[in-house]
């Protein structure tokens, strides 16, 4: 039997911690794992470099090409933008399985603006209830992302956008319905337009957009693990 391969792919200004608790099962149960490091991106989240679509693309195309030239049975896995781009790799190569991880369709629509909007009020109200403290003592940390960078992005997207109709592998799609960051209704998008005769859509109820790293991501493990295990 072939040596089977996940390859796991981290989301837009992110890197593979993200996705380590995932990767960890697997290793765990046998599979071989790569979760590659995007251009551009850093593991201790400095500023992004100037990189392109094109660049995140190919870095991911030559692990793929290389995997099946070992002829390896390959599971492709992308969390965020990194679903997309998992799912850019299925459209052009042979593909077992594809996994998207709250794939990143929809990011600025107006349930996620009314989302952070109360969470902006939420914490307005916390720093005005926190009596005699400063607001340096309970600092929320926003890093900057170049417009540069997001319109890379963007086209990351739209290039998937386009391709979601003509894949025809399984496919196993999970979401956080509390996700504050894409809007979990880019799931019921792609499981709708996909061709795929065997494919699933699975929400978490209490999960928001780093299902990874949220509190049901034992549900996340074992539902990725239940569905490669299929296909071989």
């Amino acid at each position: 039997m072939n040596q089977e391969l996940c390859i796991i792919i981290h989301g837009f200004t992110g890197n593979p911690w993200e996705v380590d608790p995932l990767a960890n099962a697997l290793e765990r149960i046998g599979y071989e794992v790569i979760t590659p490091l995007l251009p551009g991106h850093s593991i201790s989240n400095e500023r992004m470099e100037k990189v392109t679509a094109l660049e995140w693309i190919q870095m991911v195309e030559k692990i793929v090409i290389h995997a099946i030239e070992e002829n390896k049975v390959v599971h492709m896995i992308g969390f965020s933008m990194g679903a997309m781009i998992a799912a850019i790799m299925a459209y052009r190569y042979q593909i077992t399985t594809l996994v998207l991880l709250s794939p990143a369709v929809y990011v600025l629509s107006p349930y996620l603006l009314r989302m952070k909007l109360e969470k902006f009020l939420q914490q307005a109200r916390k720093v005005r209830s926190m009596s005699g403290q400063t607001v340096h003592k309970s600092p929320l940390i926003i890093r900057s992302t170049p417009i540069y960078n997001i319109f890379q992005f963007h086209k990351i997207v739209r290039q998937a956008k386009r391709i979601f109709q003509h894949i025809s592998l399984p496919i196993c799609i999970i979401h956080g319905q509390k996700d504050e960051t894409v809007d979990p209704r880019s799931s019921e998008l792609i499981y709708s337009v996909s061709s795929s005769k065997d494919k699933e859509l699975h929400y978490l109820p209490l999960s928001r957009h780093h299902i990874c790293r949220d509190c049901e991501v034992d549900s996340v493990v074992q539902t990725v693990i239940k569905f490669i295990k299929k296909y071989h």
